[in-house]
């Protein structure tokens, strides 16, 4: 698998199709998500990312939150 979404996946995230490459990147734009251009002009998403973007993702070092409250910060 790939570690970039396909274009039939990004089309379903962007609900437009496969081959409409400036829908795409209008939605992405619009919607603040990083990605890169290839050289067919087609957009690539990482798919950590959009894991990351749709809160998905199990990686706990994604998270900008610690798990527990910093006792210390009360002494």
């Amino acid at each position: 698998m790939s570690d970039y979404l396909t274009s039939t996946e990004l089309a379903a995230l962007v609900d437009c199709r496969p081959n409409q490459r400036a829908a795409m990147i209008k939605w992405l734009d619009q919607n603040h998500w990083r990605y890169v251009v290839d050289r067919n002009g087609l957009p690539k998403v990482a798919r950590a990312y959009r894991d990351m973007k749709l809160g998905v993702s199990t990686d706990k070092k994604t998270s900008r939150y610690d798990a527990s409250p910093n006792l210390q910060a009360f002494n």
